[in-house]
């Protein structure tokens, strides 16, 4: 299940998100970007960081 985490992100925040598909956790993870950090929308710099910080067991 794939999962990740803000503070791998370089954000000062607690937030952890597991799901069962990698669509669901960028749900999640777009969710508590546009409630927690005020992001609409995801901007490419920091969508390319999540990505990246997304880990897979």
């Amino acid at each position: 299940m794939p999962s990740m985490r803000c503070k791998d992100v370089g954000l000062d925040c607690d937030f952890e998100a597991t799901a069962a598909t990698e669509d669901e956790l960028m749900k999640q993870v777009a969710e508590h970007a546009a409630e927690a950090h005020n992001m609409k929308t995801i901007p490419p710099d920091v969508m390319d960081k999540v990505k990246k910080a997304i880990r897979t067991p």
